[in-house]
């Protein structure tokens, strides 16, 4: 008797942890129910409007015509949503919220490669799942952003699993999704410099992303509307989704760009209960024109930048890509799990820092890998922490029409960030500069 309640004990503790657990998952998605009134401009004006033009088209038969820049995978959801008797409200918002779970999947993964006996891989995923830019972005904006960012994750953790061909194959489902993958991009070169990544698996990517336009090109639509959409996407308002979108002779709206409403009406949607997330016409208070919300240099610029700044941060962001394969390429240390979760939070961080016409959510991977590099590196739990705020009161111009802190304050923190994370990576890679150089941020 007294070794069966030996044997009983642990398993109720484990039954108490794990029934826990779960009601605080369950706690997640009534968190973002709760949120599923609020409308903003974004999907008032863009998504809810493709989402009835798919709907009156006959649903996939609609893929035929050019009426959104987004890339058609996000459609084929889209189109598959509107055969559910579902609201429509309902229906976008869930596409978003599904992708929220796979985010914490693949945050679980990941750290349960680190913790394998522990609880920490769970509470990993939990703290994801509850991170207010996570929740706010689906299920009260009703963006996307955790598709392409789970599809990331995917490809990083087949990458730490040491699977690159998995790992092309998930990077080319986010790279479909969105081009804000690209901040991922070079992680993959990194490792075909470090030839941990064999060139024939790299080009799975072309391949796969070809694949997914297929469906819409049976469908009718041409193969150079479908091959320029990502050009079209850089060409009006740099990797924002910008543009004109054409709904079969429906109209032509225009993406928000910088002190504009672009609500087409009185530029303000309440998002059912007053005063919470209005959200509605587009209120941007960046300084500069080059940049809309995001926490980047261009905060720093007059309204009226030259064009030519374009350029400049599309170098800087070019030769810091380089800078780091140089280093990279040239130390002698192994290419571990650490400096490759080390490598992708810096890329994630710097690249959105750098580029010109950045949104605010386009931090949003490294809202997740700072995250996960938190739990893999304790001493640096500020580090996600500081970057949730940073694009919590980048969000607040547009959600609230509020700026909390000058975005040209916030910018300096994500420069701090940026500079705290490059120095940790080069002192990983190269131990004996710790001899040279005093450790400030530790």
């Amino acid at each position: 008797m007294l070794l069966k309640r030996k044997l009983f004990v642990p398993d109720v503790q484990h039954l108490l942890a794990y029934s826990a657990i779960g009601v605080l998952f369950v706690l997640a998605l009534v968190l973002r129910v709760s949120l599923f009134h609020v409308e903003t401009s974004d999907y008032t004006v863009f998504v809810s409007q493709w989402y009835d033009f798919i709907q009156s088209h006959g649903g996939f038969a609609a893929l035929k015509y050019n009426f959104s820049n987004y890339n058609v995978p996000y459609l084929y959801l889209l189109a598959l949503t509107t055969y559910l008797p579902i609201s429509k409200l309902i229906a976008i918002k869930t596409l978003s919220v599904v992708f929220d779970g796979v985010l914490g999947l693949f945050t679980y993964l990941i750290l349960s490669l680190r913790y394998k006996h522990s609880y920490a891989a769970i509470a990993g995923a939990l703290v994801v799942v509850f991170a207010p830019t996570i929740f706010i972005n689906s299920a009260a904006w009703g963006q996307c952003d955790a598709i392409y960012t789970a599809f990331c994750l995917g490809s990083l953790y087949y990458l730490l699993k040491e699977r690159p061909a998995w790992a092309c194959v998930f990077f080319a489902f986010a790279l479909s999704f969105k081009l804000q993958a690209i901040f991922f991009l070079p992680i993959l070169f990194m490792l075909l410099l470090k030839r941990k990544l064999p060139l024939k698996y790299l080009a799975l990517i072309p391949l796969l992303f070809l694949l997914m336009l297929v469906p819409a090109y049976i469908a009718g639509r041409d193969a150079q509307s479908l091959l320029s959409i990502y050009a079209g996407q850089v060409t009006s308002s740099g990797v924002s989704g910008a543009g004109q979108f054409n709904g079969g002779g429906t109209g032509r709206f225009n993406e928000r760009t910088p002190g504009q409403s672009n609500s087409g009406g009185p530029g303000r949607f309440n998002g059912g209960a007053r005063g919470q997330f209005n959200g509605g016409g587009f209120t941007d208070r960046s300084s500069s024109s080059l940049t809309s919300n995001a926490p980047s240099f261009y905060q720093w610029l007059p309204a009226n930048a030259a064009e030519y700044w374009k350029w400049v941060g599309i170098l800087l962001a070019s030769a810091f890509v380089v800078l780091v394969g140089i280093l990279l390429v040239a130390s002698k240390k192994r290419l571990t799990s650490d400096i490759l979760l080390k490598v992708t939070l810096v890329f994630a961080l710097t690249i959105p820092f750098l580029l010109p016409d950045m949104h605010e959510r386009y931090f949003y991977l490294a809202d997740v890998v700072s995250i996960i590099f938190a739990f893999y590196f304790p001493r640096y739990w500020y580090i996600a922490v500081i970057t949730q705020l940073c694009s919590l009161l980048s969000y607040a111009p547009y959600l609230i029409h509020t700026q909390i802190v000058s975005l040209t304050y916030v910018a300096f923190a994500v420069l701090l960030l940026t500079i705290v994370t490059s120095v940790d990576l080069v002192r990983t890679l190269y131990p004996n500069t710790r001899k040279r150089v005093p450790d400030t941020f530790s």
